[in-house]
Parts: C-alpha cells; structure tokens; sequence
C-alpha cells in the first residue's frame, strides 16, 4: 500500500489475544497481522516494532491486561504515534476497566467504540506532525505547578514583609518596654529616695524635742539628772 504521507493504517484494542473493537481506512490484511502480534505482547508492556515482512511499524501499549495498539508506515513520526496510544487509552481506559471483558466476544465492542476509535485514528492521520498529546498534558501541567510557585513565592515575599515588620515592630517595643523598666527604676529610686528623707527628717525632729523634753525635765541642758 502507498500514501502520499505517513499514516496510521490499523487502530486495534484487545484484551490479552482477544480482540475487542478495530478500525482502519484501508483493506487488506492489516487486521489479520495485529489480531496475530497480541500473542507475543507481555502485560503492562509496551514497544515499537518493525515488522520485518513489510515496511510497517507496530506501537502497543499494555495496561490493566488492555492492549492499545496501532499499525503504522514506517515514516510515520514515533512521537506521534507515541501519542495517539496515550490518547486512545486516556479515551477508553475507564470505560473498558468497568466492563466484564472476560465474556465480551470477539470484536464485541465494535457497535460501541468503533466510532470513538475512529475519531482518534482520523485525528493523528490528518495530523501526523501533532506533538505528543501525554508530553503537552505534561507541559500544562507543569506550566500550572510554575504559576502556583510563582504565586506561592509572591505570597511568600508578602509573608517576608510582614514578618519583617513584625521584627521591626517587636524590637520597637522590646526598646520601649526596656526604657519604661528604667525608667520605672529611676521613679522607683526617686520615691525611696523622698520617703528616707522624709522618714530621716520625721527622726530628727523626735530626737530634737526628746532632747528637749529632757532638758526641761533634768533642768538646763546638761543632763545632770
């Protein structure tokens, strides 16, 4: 089979050998030769393969016992098709692990998922230059992590502010706090002070009229009595 540009010829999901929903825009045997690969694909595994018979490719994906798998031309860009197998099983994963696949028949999901296997296989063969859906959902997800540090670090700078003026503030009244304690100290002193004095003047003016008191009583001043 010739293209004009790489394509992806054959989209199958199966689980173990069994092949559950397929589509592809071409005939021939392309089905025939993914349906007989699934034998050689171990579980939570995943490769690409060149087929030696032919000048295609083969990229599978093994998850959950699910086989996501895609043929493809040889000249098909291995990031894309990469891309497209993340994208299928993003896409069916949830809806395929909630189904009881042991009893699906062969190709059974194809009235089901055909059409939402289709729309995936036509996407990355219109776009085969597309970059790798997983590696752009990582990259967003990335970008998210940088504003939330960008904005936790802004926060971050705001709570440095506030905590500098916090210090400054406490230092402010751990200075203030300091003056009122001497200068509570001095009023302290000054109020000792004024009482000594007070209590040393009450002494002095006892002692001057005991001395008196005396005087009169013994006559004179001499104390003779």
């Amino acid at each position: 089979m010739s293209s004009e540009k790489p394509r992806i010829i054959y989209a199958l999901i199966a689980t173990g050998v069994k092949p559950l929903v397929g589509y592809s825009a071409f005939t021939g045997t392309f089905d025939q030769i993914c349906i007989s690969y699934l034998k050689n694909i171990g579980p939570g595994t995943s490769a690409a393969v060149k087929l030696e018979a032919n000048d295609y490719f083969i990229f599978y994906l093994n998850e959950g016992n699910i086989t996501y798998l895609i043929m493809t031309d040889s000249s098909y860009p291995k990031a894309t098709a990469l891309g497209c197998l993340e994208s299928i099983k993003k896409e069916f994963a949830a809806v395929l692990q909630g189904r009881n696949l042991d009893n699906e028949e062969y190709f059974g999901l194809n009235n089901d998922c055909r059409d939402k296997l289709k729309m995936k296989y036509d996407y990355y063969n219109e776009h085969p230059d597309t970059s790798n859906e997983a590696i752009d959902n990582l990259k967003e997800e990335l970008n998210k992590m940088k504003d939330e540090v960008v904005a936790a670090s802004g926060l971050l700078d705001q709570r440095g502010d506030k905590l500098q003026v916090l210090d400054e503030k406490a230092e402010a009244l751990s200075k203030s706090s300091n003056n009122f304690y001497q200068q509570s100290k001095r009023v302290r002193r000054a109020e000792l002070m004024k009482k000594l004095k007070l209590y040393g003047g009450i002494a002095c003016a006892v002692l001057i009229i005991l001395y008196f008191l005396i005087s009169l009583v013994c006559g004179s001043f001499t104390f003779n009595c």
